[in-house]
């Protein structure tokens, strides 16, 4: 019944899902696509949670034991699920990854953006590259589970296919891309219209000169909190196109009376939400990680530390050059900055929450972390800032389904009266 010219743009869309690991578009007709997965790496994140939790007594797939085993060798593997029979977990990834995301695999392929009312539009494309002649005809083919079953056929051999020799450890592990960096790319930076450009600081270091710029944000949120976001890039050759080394940052400035500043929690979550949701979840963490944040605010001004990296290959001692020049000027700049907040998210991993990764990849990233903190406390950016230095860990990332419930939260704490202990 599908035509080849379909079958064939499916395919090709569902393969350029594979190859970035993200499934698409989470939103058809409106209402949001909360039964599917995300992408293969969520599929395994949940895997795991559900063969680790403390009730769980389906035994773990030795392809989740073995991180160096292959997506293919798990996709072979037995589940036990109780009361049940064996169920082989290629079974659950066919019914998950192919069956399931059928819909937003349509949506995705012939959508259109933009336009509120398009499900008929969607239905004469398809149609026309069906190949089918009876509209009737092929809109019981699109709405026939067995057709649906018969189209999760084809992208089940489309997954083993591009996937099968994958391992485990790589969909939760992120290498060095070509640049020399596993996260920075020159399109991190803001934009030059997104605020007002201070002038360029260039300081000068063992490891090369490093050029510092700050973009001041317009207080539009009407808050006491003023943004700042920073950038600093290390070259030992000054021509270099790609920086040997990289800061990146967020500073938040309170307006003060006295040296009180006259804003606390909700307006700095306010002034980090006008931006990006990775800087309210970075500030957010700060909050949840540190009782005392409110004290430290109390003290002085903060500096975000979100990205912190140097590129692969150049000489140990880039990276730490690049962000202490980074902080000095910052504390130049902006005189009541007395805390630095550092990200200690390592970024070979590509997952914070150590119940969605396998066991042992769980391990090397904690040691990672302990090696990475042990490293910042001998640089005593304290007593550089003649103030503090405080470490998080931002478990959600930039993700918006958690920058919308820390809103949500925040404000149902405001709108609450205070009172005594309701129980």
């Amino acid at each position: 019944m599908i035509g080849p010219t379909l079958r064939e743009r499916l395919v090709a869309v569902y393969s350029n899902w594979l190859d970035q690991d993200d499934f698409g578009v989470q939103f058809i007709d409106g209402l949001q696509r909360g039964d599917c997965v995300t992408s293969v790496r969520q599929f395994l994140e949940e895997l795991v949670r559900a063969v680790s939790a403390p009730s769980a007594v389906v035994e773990r797939p030795a392809a989740l034991e073995h991180t160096d085993s292959t997506f293919g060798q798990l996709l072979g593997s037995t589940l036990v699920p109780p009361g049940g029979p064996p169920v082989l977990v290629e079974t659950i990834a066919r019914q998950v990854l192919c069956l399931q995301v059928v819909p937003m695999l349509l949506s995705e392929t012939f959508g259109f953006q933009g336009e509120i009312d398009h499900g008929a539009q969607i239905r004469a494309r398809m149609l026309t590259e069906s190949g089918c002649k009876d509209p009737d005809v092929f809109t019981r083919w699109l709405d026939d589970p067995a057709h649906h079953a018969g189209l999760a056929d084809t992208l089940m051999q489309v997954l083993k296919s591009k996937l099968a020799q994958r391992t485990i450890r790589s969909f939760f592990t992120l290498g060095v891309a070509s640049n020399g960096y596993r996260r920075w790319a020159p399109e991190m930076r803001a934009s030059q219209d997104a605020g007002t450009p201070l002038a360029r600081h260039i300081a000068h270091t063992n490891a090369g000169g490093v050029s510092i710029d700050v973009m001041r944000y317009a207080d539009d949120q009407e808050v006491p909190v003023r943004a700042y976001e920073w950038c600093a890039e290390l070259r030992e050759d000054a021509s270099s196109e790609t920086p040997d080394a990289v800061a990146y940052g967020m500073a938040y400035v309170f307006e003060r009376e006295d040296g009180v500043p006259m804003g606390g929690k909700w307006e700095l979550l306010t002034a980090a939400d006008f931006f990006a949701d990775v800087d309210l979840m970075q500030v957010n963490a700060f909050f949840e990680q540190h009782p005392d944040a409110e004290t430290l605010i109390d003290a002085g001004d903060l500096a975000f530390v979100w990205l912190w990296e140097r590129r692969c290959g150049v000489r140990p001692g880039a990276g730490w050059a690049c962000l202490e020049a980074a902080l000095t000027d910052l504390r130049r700049r902006l005189r009541r900055i007395r805390t630095a907040v550092i990200d200690l998210k390592p970024y070979q991993y590509v997952v914070s929450d150590g119940a969605g990764m396998p066991g042992a990849l769980h391990i090397e990233k904690l040691e990672a972390v302990d090696r990475l903190q042990a490293f910042v406390d001998g640089l005593h950016l304290d007593e550089m800032l003649k103030g503090h230095c405080r470490f998080i860990v931002n478990r959600d990332e930039d993700n918006p389904n958690a920058a919308m419930r820390v809103l949500g939260l925040a404000t149902l704490a405001r709108l609450t009266p205070p009172g005594p202990d309701r129980g």
